[in-house]
This record gives structure tokens, sequence and C-alpha cells, in this order.
């Protein structure tokens, strides 16, 4: 088909057309030309014109009234897209569907004194269900960035209530070019609630049975029994795997639970069995960066999230389906629907991950005193039921690698990964539930959030396990600041606090450890009880601590 050969343009006609919008309302321009040529050449929408943009606006808010279809406007730059504010407002109190899409000249280009300019981004703000900016740039991870986002904007058009959209497009000049262009637009599905269950949507059920690799992916979130069980039988069947991290709060036999461990087992010889076809998420985020790199690699044929409130959880460069009801309200409709097959997938994740357990088991034997110590002792001595709170980032990332405690619930400032309240969220949520809570912290997070200690709240069931490495030591591990040893003070931020007095002049008990004997002492006195909360202070080698840590994932590759 030809079409405009700007990317945008062309992704957003596709996916007007593949969405079911029928009606697209133009009013003349230059900047816009590369919408007008791209709606103009989809045979599936009608293209009228009105040259007044207001008028164009309530025309569009009239069509869309009576047809209960998203309509689209499309004007140029400048002043064009004030003119519509009118209908705009009318349509988001009247709750129709309007798709408002504004041409917009590159950014730099803003406020610079060139003709039909103006601040264009967000400009119709509070009466926008959702205003979207798409990327200038035409690699392929903007394309995935710009498809998504077209996605996500022509759909917020009806879903959960409908109401008027804006997305606003900068193009590069020349304007006018066409190319040819296969149909290979990503569609991403919107699946309200009880969709699934509607009879015409039975093939998915359906496809569940008869696919032969099934993965299944769970983030954080504190998740009921319920749902382990619910998922339990899922991963009995022979084409499922189900893989959780310590912040998804749902460890099982059945399950894979450390993610970062087992990937490393996955090689050339058997990524094909390896591969899901279909992968299911549930969630928010997930630590494992390594599954997110080889996931975007893989890129399975379809991935369903599931989430009542999560709008197109894109993490992994392939959604398709993003089904709007809570999961364990998805996980019932399954129960007794989904049929076991010939397949052989879970078992070879099953065998995968044995191995590198008992690689993991092997290396631990025979390390020396350092981080990878560290969290195995810990792990192995937080009293089970407790509350275990990983502050960002090193504390959360060593964790997903060793087996847990039943019993025990991890949280972590996963949403934004700041280091900036991990210590004040541990103390709020001490004080909240009562429960015996642990803080695993590094020292540079830890001088970060020292003030969450001026608190008169201070719950005598929390304890603070600092470990101190000399700094931010995770940009030893990390590729780039470590090869110039002259940038790498700027990362690690090494510093000169005494942490041992800080927590001492907030008059707490503090233990020092620094190697495996005095450890084992100090947490014996950690987790006796206390009239106050209680700190930990443990020092490891900066420089051995990172060395460790990459031989570790070395032996599990090569194993």
């Amino acid at each position: 088909m030809v079409t405009s050969d700007h990317f945008a343009a062309a992704e957003l006609a596709r996916l007007c057309a593949a969405k079911g919008v029928r009606h697209a309302v133009i009013s003349p321009g230059s900047r816009n030309a590369p919408l007008v040529i791209a709606f103009s050449k989809r045979p599936e929408i009608q293209c009228l014109q009105v040259i007044d943009e207001r008028s164009a606006a309530f025309f569009a808010l009239g069509l869309a009234q009576q047809s209960h279809q998203p309509v689209v406007l499309i004007c140029t730059s400048g002043s064009a897209v004030l003119n519509y504010g009118p209908a705009i407002a009318e349509a988001f109190y009247q709750r129709i569907p309007l798709l408002v899409i504004s041409s917009d000249r590159p950014e730099e280009w803003i406020d610079q004194g060139e003709g039909q300019t103006v601040r264009q981004r967000d400009v119709l703000g509070p009466h926008l269900k959702k205003s979207v900016q798409l990327p200038r740039n035409a690699d392929e991870l903007s394309q995935w960035h710009c498809g998504r986002l077209i996605n996500e904007a022509i759909d917020a058009t009806l879903l959960p209530v409908p109401g008027p959209v804006q997305v606003n497009v900068p193009f590069n000049e020349p304007l006018y070019g066409t190319t040819e262009v296969k149909e290979e637009a990503r569609l991403i599905a919107p699946m309200p609630v009880g969709s699934f269950l509607l009879p015409d949507k039975g093939w998915r059920v359906q496809q569940l049975s008869t696919s032969l690799k099934v993965m299944v992916i769970v983030g954080q979130g504190v998740w009921s029994e319920g749902m382990k069980a619910q998922l339990r039988q899922l991963a009995a069947l022979p084409q499922f795997t189900v893989l959780t991290e310590a912040t998804s709060n749902l460890d099982d036999s059945a399950f894979i639970t450390c993610i970062d461990r087992a990937i490393e087992g996955v090689h050339a010889s058997n990524e094909a069995d390896l591969k899901p076809d279909v992968l299911i998420t549930f969630g928010g985020a997930i630590v494992s960066k390594r599954i997110k790199g080889l996931l975007r690699k893989w890129k399975p044929e379809q991935h369903w999230h599931v989430d009542a409130g999560e709008r197109y959880h894109d993490t992994y460069q392939s959604l398709t389906h993003d089904i709007a009801v809570e999961p364990h309200i998805f996980l019932a409709q399954l129960e007794g629907q989904v049929k076991g097959n010939e397949s052989l997938y879970g078992e070879a994740w099953r065998m995968v991950d044995a191995r590198m357990r008992e690689v993991h088991q092997r290396i631990l034997k025979a390390t020396p005193f350092c981080d990878l110590m560290v969290f195995e002792m810990l792990l192995g001595r937080i009293p089970e039921g407790s509350d275990i709170h990983l502050a960002n980032s090193t504390a959360a990332r060593y964790a997903q690698l060793f087996d847990r405690a039943r019993g025990q619930r991890f949280f972590s400032n996963r949403g934004t990964s700041g280091i900036d309240g991990c210590t004040s969220t541990a103390v709020g949520a001490a004080f909240a539930t009562g429960k015996p809570t642990t803080l695993i912290t590094g020292d540079v997070a830890f001088c970060y959030d020292s003030n969450a200690f001026w608190n008169n709240h201070l719950s005598p069931e929390l304890k603070v396990i600092v470990i101190d490495n000399g700094g931010g030591n995770i940009f030893r591990y990390i590729e780039g600041p470590d090869r110039d040893p002259a940038l790498l003070p700027w990362f690690e931020s090494p510093h000169q606090r005494d942490i041992s007095a800080m927590v001492k002049s907030f008059g707490l008990p503090c233990y020092s450890a620094s190697d495996e004997a005095s450890l084992k002492s100090a947490l014996d006195e950690l987790y006796k009880p206390h009239d106050k909360a209680a700190v930990l202070y443990i020092t490891t080698d900066a420089l051995v601590s990172p060395k460790v840590l990459r031989a570790y994932f070395e032996q599990l590759r090569s194993a």
C-alpha cells in the first residue's frame, strides 16, 4: 500500500483503520500533509474536509455522538489546534470519543520565531483524557514506542469511559513524500473486564490448550494463597512454566523463583526449547534486566498482560492483548478449561532451573566473604514470617539469586527504583504492621535516607541491615563505568560517613560485622528481643564483591 513516508503518520492511519475508526475530519494545512496522505489512502476510513477547525471539531463531535465510535480530527500546526478547544471541552463532559491528531514542528523550532508554531504539547490539557507526544525518530526502538503510544491513545478514546484524546506529531520536512509499505502494524487489543468470558473469545482458552510453550511471569505484588494455588494448577500443565521473583511474593516449588539465576542456563543449543510462543504477565515491575533483554530478543508471538488498573504494560515490546481484569479473576476463568498437551516446555525449564541451582550451591561453597555470601547468610537467617524490605538497587538485585523461606513477604520501591526513601518506607511499614520487619540496604541508600530515623515512630520490630561495600558498588559491576577509573568515583560515590556513629546518634543499638564469623554472631544479637529498632552494619571489600558477582554469572553460563 502507498502511504506517507513519515512512519508516525502511516502508523496512525494503519492502526486507526485496524481498530475500527471509520471517519476522519480534516482541516487543510501544510504541516499535516503526511497525515492527509496516510489517511486518504485508507479505504476503510472516510475522510471529510471542514475548513474551519472550530466548526470541524463540533462537526466531529456530532458524528461521534451519533455513531458512538471514535472520530479523528486532523489539523495543521499553530493556532489550528487551539480552535478545537470548545468542542473538546464539550466532548470531555459528554464523554464523546474524539481523537485529535495535531501536526507540529520538531521541538527545536518551538519558540524560535518559526511560522505557525505554538506550544502544542498537552495544549488542550484539562479537557483531555490523555495527551501523547509521538517520537520523531524512526529507529527500531522509536518505532516500537510510537506504535505502543498510538495503540494506547486510540483505545483511550473509549476505555474505560469515552472521551477526547490528543496525539501531537512533530514532522520534519519534506512533508509530501510517499512510500510503499507492507501492512505490519502491531495491533494491541484492549479487553475490558468480562470480555474474556464472551462466547466468541473461547479461542483464547483453546489456544492455551494447544500452544506448546506458554510462559507466565508474575511481577511485584502481594498475592493471595488462592492465586498461588491457581498458578500452581497452570504450572502442572506440561506446556506451562511460571516465573516469579522475590517481590512477586509467590514462592512455590512448582515455579521458577530465581529468574536471573535460571536464565543463565539458556544457550544456543536449548534456546528454541525455552522460547515461549505465548507470554502471560501479571503484576508490577520486574527486577530482572536479564529476562527483559531475553524476551525483547525472543519477541513471543503473543503477549497478554492481565491487570485491572494497568494499561499497556509493554515491558517486553511484544504486547498483543491488554486484559483489564484482576489476575485472580482471569485465572479463575481458566480453571478446568485449559487442558494439558504433549509439550515438554515446563520440563525443559525445570531441568535448566535445577542445573543452575546445583551450580549456584557449588559456587557458594567456594565464595569468599563478599556481598554474595552476605546475602546467602542474611536470607537464611532472617526469621520466617518476617516482612523484608529491599533497598535499591543492589539489595533488590542480589535477593533474586536466592531461594527464599516460606512465610516471608518482600517489598521494594520498584515503581521508580530510587534510593531516596527506602528506609523511610520500611519505617512506616513496620509501624503500620507491627510485624518483624527487616530492611536490607546499601551504604549510599542508607546515608541518603538517614533522616528516616529522625522519627518518633520507630517500631522495635524493625531491623536495618546496612551493607557497606564502598559506595554505589553496582557501578563496578555494570559495564561502562568500570572501564574508566577516572569516571568511576562520579558513579560509585564513595563516602567518608561513619555509619555506626550515625546510628548511635539516633540512640539505636548498632552491631558490626566484617567477616563470616562476626556476621553470624551479629545476626544472633540483632534478632534478640529489643525495646527499640536495631541496626546491623556490615562491611565488604569494594573490589572483591563485583569480581565475585561477575565470576558467579560466568560460571553459571559455562555450566
